[in-house]
Order: structure tokens, then sequence, then C-alpha cells
């Protein structure tokens, strides 16, 4: 049984039973992540930590379900750890927006909308500035300090894919009864409110989303691993998708590499292989002895160049990829930073922490992966990356124009063409 801590201030009798559990499942956090942690406290002091571990037990009578979710997930987060996380509750996603979005050049995008909220459609690709009369620069720290603080490349992916949902704006404090308002600048760069319903899970239609025509175009919206040749109006190249790492099947990666192969060899003057990690957020390391055979099968054909496009969601087994592509195929990156760094913590198998009352689970960091310091890692006088390595830069640093967007084109992909 875990021991009950709470402030001197709040005697034991005045707390409801909603409260005593809550608390005792932080506390259950707090020492099963010291416990199990492989490093608990790599970045972040055991004394920081148990303070923030303090103050939310005093507040959890003034703090909803979700806002205790998210300030436990934020002091995760602070730890420096980007595999370490509390996973979201399935009720977090009871209603959502009839709306998705982007990040372009460090500004948030309206990039989609339910049919049957039009009122939406004058504003696709236009900057979302504010939720509520909030301005989304606050916005974008709160949500930063939940999901990685030193890392806002990884925070803006997840933010846009996972995070963009009522519980957040209620906790972040602009959630209203009345509802939620947008602010939105139009094509005159004048700032308009939309109302925004919200949506039920059950009754949220994804075949029915709208996506602007030049949005739509972007072959690269789509997902999955798959390779194609494409032209341009500089020329062609091939272009591979990898992104998907959870199928420890070495004849699926096989057949990858054997059509990227049969495309080279079919525009032997096309010259340029892209391959797009900006969507591998990582998986089954063990993969990696799979790409290392199979990356044999075009090493040796004539490429004048391999161009390997990353981003904020590059992370954990794609940063092994990336030192693979260099290693083999003398591969450039092209892109904006990714979601971590070379080396980070990891699984050596998968531990959750499952909080006894709440249920909520999180995972927890068992090993340590020191990848190939191809970015230059510098360590401290104890053997450990300063708090700033926390990301990789691309070779070619492009972020993605929404000019180029509004054309349906891709700035990366441009630049390499033009190469």
């Amino acid at each position: 049984m875990e021991t009950l801590s709470i402030s001197a201030d709040i005697p034991v009798s005045e707390l409801s039973e909603r409260d005593r559990n809550w608390i005792n499942d932080i506390h259950y956090l707090q020492n099963h992540y010291k416990k199990y942690h492989l490093d608990p406290f790599y970045l972040c002091s055991e004394e920081e930590f148990d303070q923030r571990i303090d103050w939310l037990c005093q507040h959890v009578d003034s703090l909803s379900d979700n806002d205790i979710f998210f300030e436990l997930a934020a002091i995760l987060a602070g730890m420096g750890d980007i595999h370490t996380k509390l996973l979201p509750p399935d009720s977090f996603y009871e209603y959502l927006f009839p709306i998705s979005v982007s990040y372009f050049d460090g500004r948030l995008y309206l990039t989609s909308y339910l049919k049957g909220y039009e009122q939406f459609e004058p504003y696709l690709l236009r900057e979302i500035v504010a939720v509520n009369g909030v301005d989304m620069g606050y916005l974008e720290q709160k949500f930063e300090n939940f999901i990685h603080p030193d890392n806002i490349w990884y925070s803006r992916e997840v933010f846009c894919t996972d995070y963009f949902i009522p519980a957040f704006f209620e906790w972040a404090g602009c959630g209203y009864q009345d509802g939620y308002t947008f602010q939105i600048l139009d094509e005159n760069q004048q700032v308009q409110s939309v109302e925004a319903p919200l949506v039920p899970s059950a009754e949220y239609d994804a075949a029915s989303i709208v996506l602007p025509e030049s949005w739509a175009y972007l072959a690269d919206t789509a997902k999955g691993n798959r390779v194609e040749y494409r032209e341009g109006d500089n020329g062609g190249y091939v272009y591979m998708a990898l992104e998907q790492m959870e199928i420890p099947v070495e004849v699926h990666y096989r057949e990858l590499f054997e059509k990227t192969a049969g495309l080279l060899e079919a525009h032997p003057k096309c010259g340029k292989l892209v391959i797009d990690l900006r969507n591998n957020h990582g998986g089954y390391l063990k993969i990696l002895d799979y790409l290392r055979e199979d990356v044999q099968l075009i090493k040796a054909l004539p490429i004048d160049q391999t161009y390997v496009l990353i981003g904020g969601y590059t992370m954990s087994a794609a940063m092994s990829c990336i030192s693979l592509f260099k290693e083999e195929l003398n591969a450039v990156t092209v892109g904006e930073p990714a979601g971590q760094f070379t080396s980070c913590f990891g699984y050596s198998s998968r531990l959750n922490i499952v909080l006894p009352q709440s249920q909520l689970s999180v995972s927890v960091s068992t090993a340590w992966y020191e990848g190939d310091n191809f970015a230059g890692a510098v360590y401290d006088e104890d053997g450990r990356l300063y708090e700033w390595e926390n990301t990789t830069l691309p070779d070619v640093y492009i972020h993605q124009d929404i000019k180029d967007i509004r054309q349906g084109k891709n700035s990366a992909l441009e630049w390499i063409l033009a190469q």
C-alpha cells in the first residue's frame, strides 16, 4: 500500500475519496518511476521531481481529472526522456474538433475540416493565431511543457496529431462552457473568429474529411511504407517512404528495397533517391538488421545522391536509419530538426506502470541506446549528454513553406529537384 502524503494544510479527513485516490496514484507513479527507470534523474534532479509531485498532490482538490493528467504528463516530460510518458485515457477523445491542423514554417494552419462544417472552407491553409482569444504563442508553450519542453519540433508534431482536442485547451485555460472560437487570418491577414462546434468521437467520420485541393495533391501526405518514381519540372527521382517499423518480417522490407532498386534501374538518368523518414517515429529496432542487408540492393546502383527527409516526428529507431543511410549511401538529410538526438533512453522490453485507481498507463524507459555520433555529441564530465542535445539538425535546413503548400509543392523536394 502506498503512503498517503499531502500538504499539512489539508487534513486527511477533509479530502474526498476521489482526491485521496489521486494522491495515492501520484505517489505510486513517483515511487515506481524511481524504481524502474534506468536512470531517472539524468537531466532533472530528484529534488525538483519530488517538489513538483508534492505541488500536484496539494492541488488535486482544485484540478479536474484531465488537468491532473496534463500536470503529471508535464512532470514526466520535464525529466528529459521522450520515451517515458503518460498515455492519455480514452475519455480525452470523447469530443473532437471538426478540423485538423499542421505546422508550416513554425506557424499553425488549418488543413482540413469535416463535411457539414463548411464555415471553415474559406480558411483552409490559413493561419490559426488564437483560440478563444488566447494567443497561440502561449498555447505553444503550454503543450511543449507537457510533451517535450526542449524540443519544439517533436512537440508540434504530437500536438497536431494527438492533442489538438478540447481537453488540452481546457487545461491550457481557454476552454469555456459556451464552446470554442478560433481566430484565423483571412487572405487579407485580417483576424476572423470562426465558431468550432464539438463533435462526439462516435460521430467523427474520417472518410468525410475535406482537404485543400493543393494539399490533397501532395503524394507524400499518404501513409505507410511505399515507393514510386516521380517526375518534376527539373527531372525525376525515386521516392521511398519508410514509416512503419513494427513488422519484424524480413520479406516486407526486402520487397520495398527490391521495388526501389527496380525503379532506379528503370530510370537510370534520374540519379536521385529520396528516402522519407518524416513520419517515422521508430519501432522495432531489430528491423535495422534487415535494412542493413536490404540497402545493399541499391548501394551498387548508379545513384548521384541519396537524400533523407527528416522532421519533428523522426525519432527513436529512425535515428539509426539515418545513420545507416549516411554510412551506406552517403545520404544528405534535408528538412527540419528531428524529434530527438542520436542517443537516447528506450525500451529493452516494454514496461508499463498502471496507476491503481485511475488506471492510467505510463511507459518507462529501461535501456540506453548509444547511437552513432554523426551529430557530434558532446558529453559532460559525468559522461552525460547536455540538455540542449535533444534533437538532430538536418544537413540542409528547409521549412515547409505555406506558399509552396498552396501551390501543391513540397519545399524540401523542390530543393532536391533543383540540385
